[in-house]
Parts: C-alpha cells; sequence; structure tokens
C-alpha cells in the first residue's frame, strides 16, 4: 500500500494525499482501520463546513452529466467541488466498475475540483459504508460542495438522506409511465426535483413531467416545505445556474429554522448507532464460540428440535455471556 498521508498532507489540499486517505478509509483491513482512525481524528476539527448535496435517480437519467455541468457551473464561481461518485462493485474485484474521467472529463481536469468514483460494497441505499468518511477528508483537503453520486437504485437511493444537507432527485421526461412510479420513499427524502433532458424534441415531454409532479406533489402535504420542480438540459446547459439558485435557497432557509443543524445533529447520532452495529456483526461473525454454537444449532434446527428464531435468541445470550478472555478470536482478545 502507499504510504499513509499525513494529517498535513490532507490539510494542504494535495489531491494525490486525499485519494490516499480515501483509499486507506475504504481499506476493510485492521492495520489499515487504525491508521484511517487517526488520520480522521487529525483532521476532524476541519470538517463540517461544506454543503453536502446529493444527486440520485434511476440509471440513464443523466446523473453524472448534470453533475459535471453544475462542478463546472461552481468551479467558475470559485468554489471547490468534490465528488464522491458511488459505483456499482465489480463482482471480481470488488473495485468500482466506472471511472469519473469518462463520465466526467471538463471536470476531472480542473483544479478547483476533485472526483472520486468509490465502490457500492453492493450496501443497499445507494451509497457506501466510507462515503461519509470520504467526504470528511474532502471537507478537511478545501472543499465546500460536495457532491455525492448515489449507485442509482431508485426506491432504494434513500439512505443518503443520512449524509447530506439535500437531496436533488433526477427523473425522465415520461409524465405519464413515470407518474406510476411515484412511491413515498424517494419522494420524502427529496429537497428539489429536476426533470432532465429538457431539449430538442424532449423539451415539450420535460415541461408536462415537471408539472405533472407539481401536481403529485400537493398529495403530500405533511411535508414540512414545498419541493421546487425544475427543468434542466445538461447537454444544453440550460437551467443549471437555476438549479444552484434552489439549492442555495434550500440551504438558507434551513439555516434560518434550525432545520439544518438539526438534521445534521441527527445523522451523526446515525452514524454512531450503524457503525456500533457494524461492529458488533463483525465481532459476532468472528467469534470461534459463536461459529461452533451456529453449527450446533443449525443441526437442531435441521432435526426440528429448535427454530430458528430460537436459536438466534440462544446465539445472542451465548455473546453477551463472553468477553475477549473467552474467544480468542475475538478482536483485541488477550
Amino acid at each position: 500500500m502507499s504510504r499513509v498521508p499525513s494529517v498535513q498532507d490532507i490539510l494542504s489540499g494535495d489531491r494525490n494525499s486525499l485519494s490516499r486517505g480515501i483509499t486507506l478509509v475504504e481499506s476493510t483491513r485492521l492495520s489499515a482501520m487504525n491508521d484511517a482512525e487517526h488520520l480522521l481524528n487529525g483532521v476532524l476539527a476541519k470538517t463540517g463546513k461544506a454543503l453536502r448535496v446529493a444527486v440520485t435517480g434511476a440509471p440513464g437519467v443523466g446523473k453524472s452529466t448534470l453533475i459535471e455541468a453544475l462542478g463546472m457551473h461552481l468551479v467558475q464561481s470559485d468554489y471547490r467541488v468534490a465528488v464522491l461518485s458511488v459505483d456499482p462493485s465489480s463482482p471480481h474485484t470488488g473495485g468500482s466498475i466506472m471511472g469519473d474521467k469518462t463520465r466526467m472529463p471538463e471536470l476531472a481536469k480542473h483544479k478547483n475540483a476533485f472526483i472520486r468514483p468509490s465502490p457500492s460494497g453492493n450496501v443497499p441505499g445507494g451509497i457506501a459504508n466510507t462515503t461519509r468518511r470520504a467526504m470528511l477528508l474532502c471537507e478537511a483537503a478545501g472543499y465546500n460542495v460536495i457532491l455525492i453520486e448515489t449507485v442509482g437504485t431508485g426506491q432504494g437511493d434513500t439512505l443518503v438522506r443520512q449524509i447530506v444537507d439535500i437531496v436533488l432527485l433526477m427523473l425522465l421526461p415520461h409524465a405519464g409511465d413515470e407518474l406510476q412510479g411515484i412511491k413515498r420513499g424517494i419522494l420524502e427524502i427529496a429537497d428539489l426535483i429536476a426533470v432532465s433532458k429538457a431539449d430538442r424534441v424532449m423539451i415539450d415531454q420535460a415541461r408536462l413531467t415537471a408539472n405533472a409532479y407539481r401536481r403529485a406533489l400537493h398529495l403530500y402535504p405533511e411535508r414540512s416545505r414545498i419541493v421546487k420542480v425544475k427543468t434542466i438540459s445538461a447537454l444544453e446547459k440550460t437551467g443549471i445556474s437555476a438549479i444552484w439558485e434552489a439549492i442555495r435557497d434550500i440551504e438558507r432557509t434551513t439555516r434560518e429554522n434550525g432545520h439544518f443543524e438539526t438534521q445534521r445533529n441527527a445523522q451523526i447520532k446515525t452514524a454512531l448507532l450503524e457503525t456500533a452495529k457494524t461492529f458488533l456483526l463483525s465481532e459476532f461473525g468472528k467469534s470461534r464460540i459463536i461459529d461452533a454454537a451456529v453449527d450446533n444449532f443449525q443441526q437442531q434446527v435441521t432435526a426440528g428440535t429448535c427454530t430458528v428464531t430460537g436459536a438466534a435468541h440462544e446465539l445472542v445470550r451465548i455473546y453477551r455471556t463472553m468477553d475477549s478472555k473467552t474467544d480468542p478470536n475475538v478482536e483485541g482478545s488477550s
């Protein structure tokens, strides 16, 4: 593995160091995890200042094209933009299948932009487990707008709400068929909707789709604020500045009414609980005692002398009575 970047390497904004840092926080090796924790602790004071925006939507809707157009609009206005593009994982290597330079070639070359494709690891929810940590490193490196592109699994992308301030949902211009697919999950997390490909022969259809969604959103009176619906053409670069203005308007409103800070505090609590669950599951799975108990209960369930639920309760009971001294296979045991 390449040299572990120092805290100062990250804070200096060096892109190569940032890339190595993200590789570090994505690693599942124990030694790398310890180095990653040390690095994150060192930069933590310089995080939390960026605006975090997710771009989600079904595959083929044009997320990458929009992100490049929006990113170029921002870097030309002196913003520093980091794009974390969560890609499908290769079934062979586990790495990211797609790449930033083929999808965002113009933005990838700009000195004020940083683009990082990361494998999803087959994690449901459209984001990788390490996306939040990668985002913190980008903030520490001086990027003040973080754009997160989800895998694009439709309804599954709702988990991205747990790490961003604003969710931009992209939709295709097919009003009739598209409206049939409205589900509460994805609409409830959207702060802004963009109907894409509003150009050439599709412009009228895009406008019809946008109007249909504006009417449909009235079916959600529990929403605390109105969700704006815009039409865009990333190809013709139209509607991009309006999207950014809408994002900034949402940010201003939520900061003024206190929702921005409340949401971030809730996200920290969720991250804490989810990380603790991950550690517990990992420890549980590595235990020699639990492994032997699983084999025993599997035989009992197969023989019909025990139910799966009853066996699971017993596994939890056994785990609660264990400590590191009784199970040498548990990490950190003596």
